[in-house]
């Protein structure tokens, strides 16, 4: 493996670096080095196109993509609870 040095990283670009450092729970070595793979690894980063708006809003990779669905699976979970489908439970009776 190489040790590299790089100078003259604009403040913005470190602190989001810091950031996602801090959030992943890694250190900024680590974080730093899986972007560089990410972006210039063995199999380069291939985007998949989710929509056929992807030319105004993007794309994104594989990873952000299960990430997100993820979070909004996540997000979402309470929804599929019995107690939030008032339809669905038997009605009262007076008796």
């Amino acid at each position: 493996m190489k040790t590299m040095t790089i100078r003259n990283i604009p403040d913005d670009v470190a602190a989001g670096l810091a950031n996602r450092a801090r959030e992943s729970g890694r250190s900024m070595n680590a974080t730093a080095v899986a972007a560089l793979v990410d972006v210039f690894g063995d199999s380069p980063r291939k985007t998949r196109k989710y929509a056929d708006f992807s030319e105004f809003v993007g794309t994104m990779s594989d990873t952000e993509y299960k990430r997100v669905t993820k979070e909004i699976e996540d997000t979402f979970e309470h929804i599929d609870e019995d107690e939030n489908k008032p339809w669905l439970q038997a009605p009262e009776t007076g008796k």
